[in-house]
C-alpha cells in the first residue's frame, strides 16, 4: 500500500468512526469520544540567535477514543487514534539556533497517522496493558504545570530528546505499556518502546527505549521519579546504550478566590557518555487566574538549563557549557474553543555557540479546540 493510500485510508476510517458515533451511544452515552485542535502561531526572532525574522507554524491533531465496551462489548478494553497535520519550518533551525527547541509544535510539514493503540485494564482498573503505537510523553516525564510553557524542554527534559531516538511528538513509535495504579495516590507505570520511530518498524539494530516510572499524587501535587535506558544509542567512545534518569515534582503553594499559585521542578541526568547533553534542570512558577474574574487564565514564567556533555564541547570546541532558556508566558481563554498565548524566551548562549549572541524571542501562538 503506498503512502497515499495509507493516509486515505486512514482518514476515511477515522470519519466513518467519528460518523458511527450516534449508532454506538447508549443511554445517551457516546462509545467515541472524538477530539479536534489546531494550534498556530507566529515566532519572531528580535535579536541575537542566527538572524532576525518570523517563522510561522501550526499543528493540527484529530482524534479518537473508542469504549470498546460500549461498542462491541469488549470488556474494559479502550482503542485510540490520532491523526496530526504539521505546517511551517521550525524557527530553531533557522532564526534562532537553539539547542532545547523554542517552539513545541515546530516540526516541518508532515501528515501522520501519531498514535493507535489499544489498552485492556484489569482487576477493577488496577492494572492497564497498553499496545501499538504510542507518545512516551504523553505518560511518562509530565509536568501539569510545565506543560503551559512552549519550549519544548518543559515537555520532557533534552538529556532524553536531544540524545536519543525517541517515541515522541511528532514521531511517536511502536510500544507496550504496563501501568499499576496502587491505590488513590500511588502508581507505577513501565514501557518498552521502538528505538528509532522514524522507521515505523521494530528492528533490534535500532535498539529499543525501556522506561520506569513511579509516582504519587496528592491535591494537586505530584511526584515523580524515573529511570530509562536506549539499547543502541551512540555513546562517546563509539559505544552503544545510554541510560538516564529524572525527577518532576508539581506542587501546588496556595489558593485565592478563583486561583492558584503552583510551582515545577524538573532534573534529568544522562550518562556521562552522552553524545550532546549530560545534565538538565528546569523549573519555574505556574499561576491561575491571575486576573480577578478570569479563572482558566494560566500564566508563568520558567527556567530550563541543558548542560552540554564533555562529547558535545569536544566536537564543538570552544562551546559554552550550557544553553539557558527563560520564559514568560499567559495563556487567555478567551472562549471554551479558543485560547491566545503570548511568550517571550530569552535564550542564554544559543546551542553553546559563542558566536550566537543571546537571542530574544516573541511568540504568539491561538489554539483551536472542540
Amino acid at each position: 500500500m503506498n503512502s497515499n493510500m495509507k493516509k486515505h485510508g486512514l482518514a476515511c476510517l477515522i470519519i466513518a468512526c467519528f460518523a458511527a458515533a450516534p449508532a454506538l451511544a447508549e443511554d445517551g452515552d457516546s462509545a467515541i469520544t472524538a477530539e479536534l485542535s489546531y494550534i498556530a502561531e507566529s515566532v519572531r526572532n528580535f535579536s541575537g540567535g542566527l538572524q532576525k525574522g518570523v517563522k510561522n507554524e501550526a499543528a493540527g491533531t484529530l482524534a479518537a477514543t473508542v469504549d470498546l465496551e460500549k461498542a462491541a462489548g469488549w470488556s474494559g478494553a479502550t482503542a485510540y487514534v490520532e491523526f496530526i497535520v504539521n505546517h511551517g519550518r521550525d524557527p530553531s533551525g533557522s532564526l534562532i539556533g537553539d539547542f532545547q527547541t523554542a517552539s513545541n509544535i515546530a516540526d516541518g510539514n508532515r501528515t501522520r497517522l501519531q498514535q493507535a493503540w489499544i489498552e485492556q485494564r484489569f482487576l477493577d482498573d488496577m492494572v492497564a496493558v497498553l499496545v501499538g503505537a504510542h507518545d512516551l510523553n504523553s505518560e511518562f516525564y509530565v509536568s501539569e504545570y510545565g506543560g503551559l510553557f512552549t519550549n519544548s524542554s518543559f515537555g520532557i527534559g533534552p538529556e532524553i530528546s536531544g540524545n536519543v531516538g525517541t517515541s515522541l511528538w511528532p514521531e511517536a513509535g511502536l510500544a507496550s505499556r504496563v501501568a499499576i495504579q496502587l491505590d488513590d495516590q500511588a502508581s507505577f507505570r513501565v514501557a518498552g518502546y521502538d528505538g528509532d520511530p522514524a522507521t515505523r518498524g521494530l528492528s533490534a539494530a535500532e535498539g529499543y527505549v525501556y522506561i520506569a516510572e513511579a509516582a504519587y499524587a496528592t491535591a494537586g501535587g505530584a511526584y515523580k521519579i524515573g529511570a530509562w535506558r536506549h539499547t543502541k544509542a551512540p555513546v562517546q567512545g563509539g559505544g552503544a546504550g545510554l541510560a538516564g534518569g529524572y525527577i518532576v515534582i508539581d506542587q501546588p503553594l496556595m489558593e485565592w478566590g478563583g486561583g492558584e499559585l503552583g510551582m515545577f521542578l524538573q532534573y534529568g541526568l544522562a550518562q556521562r557518555s552522552a553524545e550532546s547533553i549530560k545534565n538538565y534542570i528546569g523549573g519555574g512558577l505556574h499561576i491561575s487566574g491571575l486576573i480577578p474574574g478570569r479563572g482558566d487564565d494560566e500564566a508563568g514564567i520558567a527556567v530550563a538549563r541543558a548542560d552540554f556533555s564533555s562529547n558535545y564541547r569536544t566536537i564543538n570546541p570552544g562551546f559554552k557549557k550550557a544553553e539557558t532558556v527563560i520564559e514568560l508566558t499567559y495563556r487567555a481563554q478567551l472562549f471554551d474553543w479558543l485560547a491566545i498565548q503570548p511568550a517571550f524566551q530569552y535564550i542564554i548562549s544559543p546551542s553553546g555557540d559563542p558566536a550566537l549572541a543571546n537571542a530574544k524571542v516573541g511568540i504568539l501562538r491561538a489554539e483551536i479546540g472542540i
